[in-house]
């Protein structure tokens, strides 16, 4: 499924995908892009810890990386992810409706301190342990701006959260030392946009949709054209 980069072609991207979702999160942009000639790499995390999800994103970065350091892409909890990359390896970081924490901050301490959003009475289970997403308030909470039909595909596509990778701090910020791309989503009920204008304070770019939660699935073809703009136009 990954592709290998050419030396004179476009860098590489890695798609990594938030909590309670896979890497199908990512099938239209992914195939998007191929279509294109980006190479592609999509990120399987539930690993357990923020550093093991960074590991298990480093290893897929890898099999795109013959070009050089590539574009790396994280959907909500996907972006504390991505921030803890090797800066060497990413030319270009983009957080699609993500947390960007810095060095020492954690994805739920970020959300903690932020306007409420839906998504804390759609959660089922232990906080500190595992947790799902009430199936029948998933696809309202998630993919507001897509169908009946389209949403049923995705929650049914959700799989159960280990919490512990949401409390780990940050110990490393390729954002520091690395461009960045925060993508605002203004209807999103999942991550405040609040918060998320917040952060993209942080980012050395901010585009703003007005998209649901699940941009990468109601905001697909905005998400390629980024993606392919990015891995056409970053400088190493």
């Amino acid at each position: 499924m990954d592709d290998s980069a050419s030396q004179s072609g476009p860098r590489g991207v890695l798609l990594v995908h938030g909590a309670w979702h896979d890497g199908s999160t990512w099938d239209g942009v992914a195939g998007g892009l191929r279509k294109a000639g980006v190479p592609v790499a999509v990120a399987e995390l539930h690993r357990g810890s923020l550093a093991s999800d960074i590991a298990a994103a480093e290893a897929a970065l890898n099999r795109i990386i013959g070009s050089g350091p590539v574009i790396a892409c994280g959907h909500s909890y996907g972006g504390a992810v991505i921030t803890g990359l090797p800066p060497e390896k990413v030319a270009h970081l983009v957080y699609l409706a993500a947390p960007m924490p810095d060095i020492g901050e954690s994805s739920l301490a970020l959300l903690a301190g932020a306007p409420p959003s839906d998504l804390g009475a759609c959660v089922l289970g232990d906080l500190e342990g595992v947790t799902t997403i009430d199936p029948t308030a998933a696809g309202e909470l998630f993919h507001a701006h897509l169908s009946q039909e389209q949403r049923a595909v995705h929650v049914a596509a959700l799989v159960p959260q280990s919490m512990s990778a949401g409390h780990e701090a940050t110990t490393s910020a390729a954002w520091h030392t690395r461009p960045s791309t925060f993508v605002v989503c203004s209807d999103d009920r999942v991550v405040h946009p609040d918060l998320q204008r917040r952060l993209s304070k942080r980012a050395t770019d901010t585009v703003t949709w007005d998209s649901d939660h699940g941009a990468p699935a109601s905001r697909e073809a905005e998400t390629i054209e980024l993606l392919k703009r990015l891995a056409t136009t970053a400088p190493g």
